[in-house]
């Protein structure tokens, strides 16, 4: 089966859970990491080199290209050219989210790795496609997952170069508009398509004011559905940052729609790792930070269930009614 894991951002010890769990309830996954693996979380370098080392082109794990690999390719062309320089700045050129920096203190950077790094950076695909054939028995039509870092335009009226951009930058939180899925419909009369994409937190803002009037459409930190539409960015390096969300690292079955994470909502957000981490952070950005007790987090965890887990996104049990085989005992 197929799954995507969203935004990795240097979550290295949960994305490894997760392929753990993965393998073990399916001998053949083919698991896509959907881009942005670098950059924020706690590990890049760790995680950098098991990419490089485990990540292939048609083989088991593959990987997306998310903005910050892009941004880091942009980057890569300054820093040659300042190479190439016969006097030069003293400094490199800075390279945005601190990727260069974070990099020379979390490992030896020698010009061999850059190369490596850029060229597995260029290797990356800017979207794929799946198509999941129905049962012919119950007259449902073909799925056509489009998968993206950040959105994909069904609608087939972008040039490349468009397109491009919008799977590395684009955001579209209301999911497939209308216009494009009757766009779409009139081209594909067979298919249905689902976007499935990373890149917008379902943590933030602009996420969870989305659609925010139909009733068990948000879980904000899991993964989030919306029309014709599956994002899977539960912000993981926010996790202690924003304690009233578990904020996961997700993955997601296409075939069933199970949903895969590091540990259960509960073990995530009372975790006393939450109080440490807080401690932590506020230690590195030499600010304060309100103090949290254990009853806090168990109150959180209270507020978000009620809020968010005791109904089904609607959009959710679209997606699945569009399966052939669909699967309810999730994980």
């Amino acid at each position: 089966m197929h799954y995507c894991i969203g935004d990795v951002h240097s979550c290295l010890d949960e994305l490894l859970t997760i392929i753990e769990k993965i393998r073990a309830r399916d001998d053949h996954p083919i698991i896509y990491l959907m881009g942005d693996i670098i950059d924020q979380g706690p590990k890049m370098a760790e995680t950098l080199m098991w990419a490089m080392d485990h990540v292939t082109e048609d083989g088991e794990i593959r990987c997306l290209r998310g903005n910050h690999e892009e941004e880091v390719l942009l980057w890569y062309r300054k820093y040659l050219e300042w190479q190439s320089e016969s006097v030069h700045t003293l400094f490199p050129p800075e390279s945005k989210y601190d990727f260069y920096q974070r990099l020379t203190r979390e490992c030896d950077v020698t010009d061999e790795l850059l190369d490596r790094i850029a060229d597995f950076f260029h290797g990356l695909h800017y979207s794929d496609e799946l198509i999941i054939d129905a049962n012919p028995a119950t007259g449902k039509k073909k799925i056509h997952y489009y998968l993206a870092h950040a959105w994909y335009s069904v609608s087939e009226e972008k040039d490349a170069e468009r397109q491009r951009w919008i799977n590395l930058y684009g955001r579209s939180c209301d999911g497939i508009s209308d216009f494009e899925l009757g766009k779409f419909e009139s081209l594909h009369p067979d298919e249905i398509p689902v976007v499935v994409c990373g890149h917008t937190p379902t943590i933030s803002a602009v996420f969870v004011s989305s659609k925010s009037d139909v009733e068990g459409v948000n879980r904000p930190g899991m993964v989030g559905y919306r029309p014709h539409a599956i994002f899977t960015d539960g912000g993981c390096f926010h996790y202690g940052r924003v304690p009233e969300y578990p904020c996961m690292l997700c993955a997601v079955c296409l075939e069933t729609l199970e949903e895969i994470y590091p540990s259960g909502v509960s073990t995530r957000m009372t975790s006393y790792r939450v109080l440490s981490l807080r401690k932590e952070q506020a230690k590195l950005a030499r600010e304060a930070v309100p103090a949290l007790s254990q009853q806090n987090l168990k109150k959180f965890y209270e507020n978000y269930y009620s809020a968010y887990l005791t109904s089904e996104n609607p959009y959710r049990s679209e997606i699945l009614s569009y399966l052939p085989s669909p699967r309810e005992d999730g994980c």
